[in-house]
């Protein structure tokens, strides 16, 4: 079988076996790599069969690299595999801002999304760790949690934050929340629940007045005007404060 081939469908729909991508920040932070595997295209019709590890750059336009223009910071970008059936040229990788329609390669007329990358303020990509399988369900987690709006975060009433720089935009999306609550006085209760809900999701109780209490909560995301995002509240104001960090999030193709 060539390298990299192209076949007529043959896996499960939606099914993802390998692909497993990486950056491990020091070779360099620029670059992610995509492991070897297989999957269907976005239609459904053509196998993509990877057996060469990709690397994309966000240095690079086009194949191997960004589908148009220039990588921009505190973005989050969308992996796909790109393959021609046609001219059968080598199967390759871009990253996109578009969710549905990446721009790709003269030649390239198939793709399909295998995941998600960010970037930080210097337009390189966040460090983080994938899991892979052979399955559509992914399990991304940063290396260390990335800041939300909410810093010392008050609020009484349900208020919504928004996940957009850190989780793709797909409803209904679990999300690793790292909180760090800060109460003015014991027994205060900080609460965690989807955009737009009705019940609480997840409660931490304070104990000591003005000392750290650190965890982790698993909320749905959900969208608000297209873009991912949880509600938190205070149960009593005054001098109260959390604050939510993106740990990770679990995906499914």
């Amino acid at each position: 079988m060539p390298v990299n081939s192209l076949q007529f469908g043959q896996e499960p729909w939606k099914y993802l076996n390998g692909l497993k991508i990486s950056n491990d920040g020091t070779t360099p932070d620029e670059i992610i790599d995509i492991a070897v595997g297989s999957c269907l295209d976005s239609t459904g019709v053509y196998q993509i069969e990877v057996d060469a590890a990709l690397e994309v750059s966000n240095i690079v336009s086009g194949i191997g690299g960004l589908d148009t223009g220039s990588v921009a910071a505190n973005t989050l970008y969308k992996v796909y595999l790109v393959a021609d059936p046609v001219k059968l040229q080598p199967v390759g990788a871009v990253i996109s801002v578009s969710a549905t329609a990446p721009s790709l390669p003269a030649g390239y007329s198939i793709f399909r999304l295998i995941g998600y990358v960010a970037t930080d303020a210097t337009s390189d990509f966040l460090l983080g760790f994938w899991t892979a399988g052979n399955s559509s369900a992914r399990l991304f987690m940063y290396d260390a949690p990335q800041a939300t709006t909410i810093t010392a975060g008050g609020a009484t009433s349900y208020t919504a934050v928004s996940l957009a720089a850190f989780v793709p935009a797909v409803d209904n999306t679990p999300v690793w929340i790292a909180y760090d609550m800060t109460p003015a006085a014991a027994s205060r209760i900080m609460s965690l629940q989807p955009f737009g809900a009705v019940g609480d999701a997840f409660k931490a109780t304070s104990q000591v007045t003005a000392v750290h209490l650190t965890g982790n909560a698993l909320v749905l995301a959900k969208l608000n005007s297209g873009a991912p995002s949880i509600e938190y509240a205070w149960s009593a104001g005054g001098g109260d404060a959390v604050a939510l960090n993106v740990a990770g999030y679990e995906w499914f193709s």
